[in-house]
């Protein structure tokens, strides 16, 4: 879907999912199988290659004769199909995931698969997030309803303006 609210591509698919960068989308068709389309609605995975991740910065996991990799955006492997697993990074913020093979983890650097990425930190510097609402304790520290009931500061600022003591007010 284009900014406008236009469609580049019929929604026939049972399961869309966007990259994080709003560039490519990952389509799932029962029949078919998954594919990836750029916004414009070209076809740059075909159906029924790989099972196929979300994109998060250019690349996704994927699966294929129960075989684990990574491709990027021109669908090219950017590491091998040979892992049992691959652990998901899609909308994770993570500068890592961790590949597993007989047993053994190791931790695959996304940067080492695409040098655009930051090698350590979080995404969140690529896509200027705000922080999370309810994720920030301590002012209210020592108070039943942070210790307790575990409101976060924000919370608490504003379900109760400022007053922790006035969590007993909740429906």
């Amino acid at each position: 879907m284009k900014a406008n609210g236009e469609f580049v591509t019929d929604m026939e698919f049972d399961t869309i999912i966007k990259s994080t960068d709003n560039k490519f989308i990952t389509v799932q068709d029962r029949e078919k199988g998954h594919a990836v389309l750029d916004r414009k609605g070209t076809i740059v995975v075909p159906f029924g290659k790989y099972w196929i991740d979300g994109f998060d910065h250019g690349l996704a996991r994927v699966c294929q004769n129960k075989k684990w990799g990574i491709i990027n955006t021109k669908g090219e492997e950017v590491l091998s199909l040979v892992y049992d697993n691959i652990w998901n990074f899609y909308g994770k913020n993570r500068f890592s995931t961790k590949a597993v093979k007989d047993g053994v983890e190791k931790e695959v650097f996304l940067h080492d698969l695409n040098p655009e990425l930051p090698r350590h930190g979080k995404y969140r510097i690529l896509r200027e997030e705000p922080e999370p609402y309810g994720k920030h304790y301590g002012e209210y520290a020592g108070t039943y309803a942070q210790d307790v009931a575990g409101y976060s500061d924000d919370v608490i600022n504003d379900a109760f303006d400022g007053e922790p003591d006035a969590y007993w007010n909740i429906d």
